[in-house]
């Protein structure tokens, strides 16, 4: 159980990697798998984006996957201490 959810947390933050790396390489190209791609980690970006455009209006880096980062190590920690 507990090697299963380190697993997906695992999962969840090379995804993150994987799309920060295709923005920078392989943009405004769409397929099957990029596309979920984008519907896995868009959840998890988004509350970076809202604390970005709120905070950080006018910067040109997106930092909303150093704070999606932060937020599943800090979950991650949470629910192994919990379990």
């Amino acid at each position: 159980m507990i090697s299963l959810i380190n697993m997906i947390f695992s999962v969840l933050e090379y995804a993150i990697i994987i799309e920060v790396i295709l923005s920078w390489v392989y943009a405004n190209r769409t397929n099957q798998y990029i596309e979920l791609l984008h519907k896995v980690t868009n959840p998890l970006l988004q509350p970076g984006r809202k604390i970005q455009e709120r905070y950080f209006n006018n910067t040109m880096v997106d930092f909303s996957p150093i704070i999606a980062l932060v937020i599943i190590m800090v979950l991650r920690k949470i629910v192994f201490s919990i379990l």
